[in-house]
């Protein structure tokens, strides 16, 4: 079973209101790890891994446009908000390049459960949340 979720599941996986997730550039080999979690219905928050298990505010999603905060600590122009910045634009355009993966943590991006069945593991949602998702 692979953590891999497919390009056009995944933004649905980054907006599931409680998401963990790293972007994977095949070619490279260099990735980011983030969470992003719901603050209202259209506002989203976004961290990036910064420690062993710290993660750091970088910007929000406001109707699906990502936004760079002035309050956060990592810079505009750091790596990390760079990439999140261009992945997040190419999902919402759906023009993400091949060479990019996008993986999930093996917990539900709604809830934060551990998946365990291979269903849920495949799109990043239990079976309960995903009847939720599928209704918004």
């Amino acid at each position: 079973m692979s953590n891999v979720l497919s390009h056009t599941k995944s933004l649905e996986f980054i907006l599931g209101g409680n998401s963990t997730f790293t972007f994977l550039n095949t070619i490279t080999g260099n990735r980011f790890t983030f969470r992003v979690k719901r603050k209202k219905d259209n506002l989203f928050y976004v961290k990036v891994l910064t420690g062993s298990s710290e993660y750091s505010y970088i910007g929000s999603i406001l109707n699906n446009n990502f936004r760079h905060s002035i309050k956060s600590r990592i810079s505009v122009d750091s790596q990390s908000v760079k990439v999140f910045h261009y992945v997040f634009h190419k999902l919402i355009n759906s023009k993400l390049d091949d060479c990019v993966q996008i993986w999930h943590d093996g917990k539900c991006g709604r809830c934060n459960r551990q998946l365990t069945v291979p269903e849920s593991i495949e799109s990043g949602f239990g079976p309960e949340c995903v009847k939720l998702i599928k209704q918004t």
